[in-house]
């Protein structure tokens, strides 16, 4: 278990000569209080996604309203920073498309939860493990998550605990801010509260990994190389992410050149620059486009949608009933059901479904007739013939003389007229003596 604790001495923290990440003050657009994560979601790259989450005692006081804008002001600051630190990568937060929000950071989908247990009862020694327990049993696992915890605290000087973790999201995937801790974290979105969440969420992805370079003596999960890095176990008072760097000299957790861990490739980061993709459907049908976690929303076609780079998918081509695939243009060419897009670039693609000609076949038991119209069947036997998309073909039945018509089976039933379209079908009609 990782844990940030405040530092006594204000001096511990250097400045880096680094360009400020500071963001503007984000209004956060929603305005009601949920636990369920809100779907749809706007980044579609894959189902790895971190969300936020403010969560209060029993008989805490709900102070959701006057913390949801600093809570996105905070990713706002992780994202800027990120980025300046590495213009390929940023955590995937979740977001909500909220109608006329003017931005992302105010699009962040922010739950809220009242635990099940009062004050007291968190505020122990076990206060973590009891925490978990009653957090992230239901959580996906493909889910991260930045948990404010707006209770009182058994250790004042821990800032935020999370576990070290690669690959598994739930409740083994929370990373904890403690707002009532010393850390001076209240309200969220003054500085130091992003800083403590970004340092608790690098341990979710999985830092300080065996083998980095320079972990603390008797602290392994921490570096101590540079107290400049966002890393180092203890937090400056009144610190922001504009006093730390992301992995010092790059030898320890990230953008590294060793063997180890890198937490560059957590599936919870997203590959810039992304790309747009564009999906035509003509004719009727539809598409299913998937990365290797995640539906896309382009069933009925999508314009400049915006996906990682280097991210792979497949668009499945479905036609409907009496339809076929006739062809696809642009990024896909091949005449089949599917084709396979990396996405290095804008991509667009087009596909075409094309009527089926109607097909019927006929069988005739009996001394009997029966005839087509539009013209093309005129059988006393077995026959078949091949109409026009789109054609209704209608058949009508003809007794010979001495015999009777009993009725059609197939693709057709009963005595009456029998009515084909779409992909036509067999038809048997039945006559008898009389």
């Amino acid at each position: 278990m990782r844990r940030l604790l405040l530092a006594v001495c204000a001096a511990a923290l250097a400045v880096p000569a680094a360009a400020s990440a500071r963001p503007a003050p984000v209004t956060w657009c929603g305005n009601d209080e949920v636990a369920d994560n809100r779907v749809p979601e706007l980044e579609v790259s894959a189902a790895e996604q971190v969300r936020f989450v403010y969560a209060i005692p029993s008989d805490g006081t709900d102070s959701f309203a006057a913390y949801a804008s600093g809570i996105a002001t905070d990713a706002a600051w992780i994202d800027e920073w990120w980025r300046a630190q590495d213009p390929t990568r940023t955590p995937r937060f979740d977001l909500y498309p909220f109608p006329g929000c003017p931005s992302r950071a105010a699009s962040l989908d922010i739950g809220f939860v009242r635990l099940p247990h009062d004050t007291a009862y968190y505020r122990s020694p076990g206060m973590f493990q009891r925490l978990n327990t009653d957090l992230g049993s239901n959580l996906p696992d493909s889910e991260k998550t930045i948990l404010y915890y707006d209770g009182a605290v058994s250790e004042s000087r821990v800032c935020g605990q999370s576990p070290s973790n690669q690959t598994l999201g739930n409740r083994f995937g929370v990373s904890y801010i403690y707002l009532q801790s010393a850390c001076g974290l209240t309200p969220p979105g003054a500085g130091t509260s992003a800083e403590v969440a970004a340092h608790e969420l690098i341990h979710n992805f999985g830092a300080l990994p065996a083998g980095a370079a320079n972990p603390c003596l008797g602290d392994r999960g921490h570096p101590c190389d540079s107290p400049t890095d966002i890393l180092y176990p203890f937090l400056k008072p009144a610190s922001t992410l504009d006093d730390v760097v992301l992995d010092y000299n790059h030898d320890d957790y990230y953008g590294h050149s060793g063997n180890w861990w890198d937490v560059q490739d957590s599936a919870w980061l997203t590959h810039f620059p992304q790309f747009p993709l564009t999906v035509t459907i003509n004719g009727t049908g539809t598409v299913v486009a998937r990365t290797a976690t995640k539906a896309l929303p382009c069933d009925t076609g999508c314009a400049d949608l915006p996906l990682d780079s280097d991210l792979k998918l497949t668009v499945f081509a479905a036609p409907a009933a009496g339809w076929r695939v006739g062809g696809w243009s642009g990024a896909c060419t091949a005449p089949a059901l599917s084709c396979a897009v990396t996405m290095t670039g804008p991509a667009s693609m087009a596909v075409t479904f094309v009527r089926n000609p109607v097909v019927v076949s006929l069988r005739v038991a009996g001394r009997g007739r029966v005839m087509s119209a539009p013209r093309g069947i005129a059988c006393t036997d077995a026959c078949s013939h091949s109409f026009k998309p789109g054609t209704v073909v209608r058949l009508t039945a003809a007794p010979l003389r001495g015999s009777r018509f009993m009725g059609w089976s197939g693709a057709c039933t009963g005595r009456g007229r029998c009515e084909l379209a779409a992909d036509g079908g067999t038809v048997r009609a039945r006559f008898a003596p009389r």
